[in-house]
């Protein structure tokens, strides 16, 4: 059996709530298993338990596209006991969740969603490129059925900072003809 910090259930649902405690926006399950598992002590079915029973006593919730985050309960319940956790674990969720932490808020920064227009003509792709101080660009595109408008959608995610500099460049080019 492998040896980890981590013991028994009050060791993981502290584990858990630390995590969240930390996570700058709401993840998935998956996202929250990933950064749990950073103790050897601990297995998949252990962290599922202490899951169900932190929902169960709300020091967990989930938002409404099923994300996890910890509730003020479990924020104030989990400050009292994190110095419990041992330090070495705590450094390596740190680290972990500075990680995730970044990738979320890219995540949160670049959004994009689809709108079928009423009219029948086609599907509207909603492109979002936010930054610290706010919204930096939004962006409507006409595509004329669903699949081409997610596949604008993906190519805008991954692209979004290349599709700014684009759209920036060609209209402060603009500006430069009109001003000669």
């Amino acid at each position: 059996m492998a040896q980890g910090f981590i013991r028994g259930p009050l060791d993981v649902r502290l584990l858990l709530l630390y995590i969240l405690s930390r996570a700058s926006f709401p993840v998935d399950e998956a996202q929250l298993l990933d950064i749990a598992l950073c103790d050897d002590g601990m297995d998949y079915f252990q962290f599922a338990d202490a899951l169900s029973s932190l929902k169960n006593t709300r020091h967990i919730t989930t938002d409404e596209d099923g994300k996890l985050f910890i509730t003020e309960k479990g924020r104030a319940n989990g400050s009292i006991c994190e110095n419990e956790l041992a330090y070495s674990v705590r450094l390596r969720c740190d680290r972990s969740i500075a990680k995730l932490n970044k990738e979320l808020m890219r995540q949160n920064q670049i959004r994009t969603s689809l709108h079928q227009r009423t009219d029948g003509t086609g599907v509207t792709v909603r492109m979002i490129l936010d930054d610290d101080a706010g919204n930096l660009m939004t962006l409507d595109m006409l595509t004329p059925d669903r699949k081409q408008g997610e596949q604008i959608a993906k190519a805008f995610r991954f692209n979004a900072a290349a599709v700014y500099d684009s759209v920036l460049s060609a209209l402060l080019n603009q500006v430069n003809q009109a001003k000669e």
